[in-house]
This record gives C-alpha cells, structure tokens and sequence, in this order.
C-alpha cells in the first residue's frame, strides 16, 4: 500500500515538474525589456544562424569552369568547384598549412589545387594527388587526406548545402516546397551589413508604409496601410504567420489621417494621386504589383500555413502574392553580415507566360524591390542596436512569434521538427480559438498538427 502510494506521489510530481516545463516553455519571454545584457532573449537565437539545414550558396551559373569561387557562409570559408558530379562545396583551407583553396586552379576535372604546393582535392574533399610532390607512388599523401565537404544539391540552379555536422536531412524536408512542386523560380541575391538575426525581423513589423514611402514601387500605388488588430501568430512545422494580415479597416481610413498629437497630418501631401491611376492600369500594374495583391485573394499553396505568408526557419520571410511567392532568405555570412537571397516563384501556364515573368523579374523584382525597396531597408538596420531594451506595440507580433519559434527551436537542439507538438498546440490555442471565432478555416496542416497531439 505504502508503495502504491509513493508511487502515485512521485507520478504527480512528475507530472506537474513537465507541466511546469511547459508551461515555462509555453511562456518564453521574447522581449528584451531590462539593462541586463544576459537576460537578453534574442542571446538565444545563434548569432551565426542554425547550422542543421540546407541554405542556399550560390547560383550555379556563377561557378567558374576552371577555377574555384570563394563563398562565406555562417562563418564558414568555403570553396566551390566544378565536380564530377555537380558543383562541390569544401573548407577553403588547405590541410597542409592553411591556404586558401579558392585561390587555386582546377587543373583537372572535378577537382581543386591549392595554389601553394597543388595539393589537390575532389568533390569529396579527398586529396587525389599533390603536384609539387609527384604521382602517388612518390607521395605519401594522397588518400589519407582530407579537407571538410559540405554535402550539396542543385535545384532551379541554385546550389545548396547542408551546414550541419550530422547527416543532412533529405532537402524536401527543409526546403521551401516550390521548389519542388513545378513552380518556375527566378532568384537573386544581395549582400546587407548587419546580422541575419535583425534582417530578418525587419519584414515582420508595420515599417513599410514609412520607410519605403518613396520607394519606386510603392510611388506607383496608392498610400499603403495596414491593420491586423487582434491577429495572432500561428505556428505550423518551420512557419510563423498570423492567423489573419487584415481585419478590413485599412480600406475604410482616409487616405490623410490627423494625428492631433503633432498637429499635422499623414501622408503630409496627396501627390501621388496624381499618377498612380495610370500604373492601376493593367499594361503597366505588373511594374508594382506583388502577385495577386496584398492581403491575397488566395494562398499559393492551399491548405498551407506553414509555406506561405511568414517568417519560416531557419532564415526565411515569405510573402504570399496569391499567384506568386517572394522569398527572402537572409543567409548569415558573419556576425556583421547578411546574404539576402531572394526566390520570386509563380506558375505561368505557357512558354510566352513564361518568358513574360522573366522580362518582369529583372524589373519589378530585381531591380525595384530586391535593391531599391531593399537597400532602404539595409541602409537603416546597418546602423541598428540589436542588443539595447526594446518596446513592442502590437504590430510587432508576428516578430515576436518568429523570436519565439527561434528560442524554442535552439532550446530544442537546433531545429524547429524537434519542439514537441504538445507545446506548439499550446502556443496556437488563442489563435485557433479566435479563427473559430471568426468562422475562419483553420489551415489543413495546423488542423493536422492539432489532431497528432494525443497529449
């Protein structure tokens, strides 16, 4: 008796030390408020990016046919060559004493040789001959050296590798799902100078009706606004979005609002008026307009909150356009800068289709919003404190559900597939219940993740 009851005893307090644990979990502060640095939540989130998933490298059309490129990512100095098999990925330093590897020549197929003693390396970064020495029967190098390798894949012609230390995980697992669903991707990249960590965040906030009001996009449509009062993040796999990107009332605002506080009004002018109903006219909308518009009429990947609109590990804010899917993928190089690596995604249904999205990308993505809207964005976060106490309103929610996808999937071994369900369900009970509310569907994939938790 006395067993069973000890038993019982030590059950409940097991059981109530794992609530506790969740509910902690359940509770992870996401805002720095105080002076002391060591509380600092976003210490949390690695400085140089989650090293176990594929990350985009480089275009393939950008890698030389004889000789290597030299790419940093997360820290790392990498090499990149031509291999037997498909562009290669290795350390860009020399076993022998430390050279740069990128520096050399490929003198021979599927190979790479560092430009000191020709210590030269395959795609699997084993040494196959070391030229200043002589052929193998000379060298006793050859076979029992080796330089790191970096698994990788090419797809759309983007080159990716795995910059974890365990076995990669097969990249439809990681990557976004586009990419292998059929969808035409066009794709580019640029380079910011601060940390991936406020990159990113910098399109989960209500900034872009403020600091891209002169932005050659957004001076061809009418004055932006937005309003989701009351939305909530909703986490589903890698994904963080709201439950909702509008309640409707942006449409009912005047165009001029009065802020008595300042005596004085915004936008302080109505130029634009002038010209943006000629860039509503359809020969030219395509110049500004981002896929079907903005909040969407429809999701690019129905049934998916996960893969469209939202911030997604381990570096990714994604913009659903209804017809189209922007990506921008803030790859860490070093703690001081970003790689932003934009994918633009869309379906044309035929080869003019087709070859319409390709003029138009060079235009209204690459140009005007990868680098004009963008760089306004990478101006100011380069001169941005990420590391002073912080205060939130409610249109930074979406950064604050991101922040506490990030905690919890470093708290979780480094990857978001590790966080338990039990705690996810927990995170989206208010949001969930006010879709319900609202008599809004709830996505399949998080009605999916709802039903597996047997908790």
């Amino acid at each position: 008796m006395e067993t069973l009851h000890e038993e019982a005893t030590e059950t409940r307090v097991g059981v109530t030390m794992l609530q506790d644990e969740e509910r902690e979990t359940v509770n992870v502060r996401v805002v720095h408020t105080g002076s002391d640095p060591e509380s600092d939540p976003r210490r949390e989130i690695p400085v140089l990016g989650f090293r176990d998933y594929w990350y985009p490298v480089v275009s393939e059309r950008k890698v030389p046919r004889k000789k290597p490129l030299y790419v940093k990512l997360l820290g790392d100095e990498l090499c990149i060559f031509r291999g037997k098999s498909g562009v290669a990925v290795v350390s860009d330093r020399c076993p022998h004493r430390g050279a740069s590897l990128s520096g050399g020549k490929c003198h021979y197929a599927g190979t790479v040789s560092c430009p000191y003693h020709g210590w030269t390396f395959d795609e699997t970064g084993t040494c196959k001959a070391v030229i200043s020495e002589g052929p193998g029967d000379i060298s006793s190098i050859p076979g029992k050296v080796s330089v790191r390798h970096y698994p990788t894949v090419t797809i759309h012609g983007i080159v990716f590798s795995w910059m974890g230390e365990g076995a990669p995980t097969p990249p439809e697992r990681d990557l976004p799902i586009e990419l292998f669903d059929g969808s035409f991707i066009q794709h580019d990249a640029t380079v910011w100078h601060l940390n991936w960590r406020p990159a990113l965040e910098n399109l989960s906030d209500n900034h872009t009706n403020y600091i891209h009001r002169d932005a050659i996009q957004i001076l061809m449509q009418p004055f932006m606004k937005a309003s989701y009062k009351g939305a909530r993040t909703l986490l589903s796999g890698g994904g963080c979005g709201l439950n909702y990107y509008s309640d409707g009332t942006e449409r009912t605002r005047p165009y001029r609002e009065y802020f008595p506080e300042v005596d004085g009004y915004w936008p302080k002018h109505s130029y634009r008026r002038a010209w943006i109903w000629l860039f509503a006219l359809r020969p030219l909308s395509w110049i500004w307009k981002f896929g079907d518009g903005y909040p969407p009429s429809a999701w690019y990947h129905p049934g998916s909150h996960e893969w469209n609109t939202g911030p997604h590990m381990p570096g990714m804010q994604r913009i659903c356009g209804g017809s189209a899917l922007y990506t921008r993928w803030c790859v860490p190089i070093d703690e001081n800068s970003t790689k932003e690596f934009y994918m633009w995604a869309t379906r044309p249904t035929s080869s003019r289709s087709r070859f319409w999205k390709r003029i138009t990308y060079v235009f209204a993505q690459r140009l005007f919003r990868n680098r004009n809207l963008g760089f306004q964005d990478g101006n100011v976060l380069a001169k941005l404190r990420y590391d002073l106490p912080e205060r939130f309103s409610n249109y930074d929610v979406e950064t604050m559900g991101w922040r506490r996808l990030a905690i919890l999937s470093a708290r979780y071994g480094g990857r978001h597939d590790k966080i338990p369900v039990g705690v996810l369900n927990k995170l989206n009970q208010r949001a969930v219940a006010d879709l319900r509310a609202r008599n809004s569907a709830i996505p399949a994939d998080v009605e999916a993740m709802i039903n597996s938790d047997v908790r």
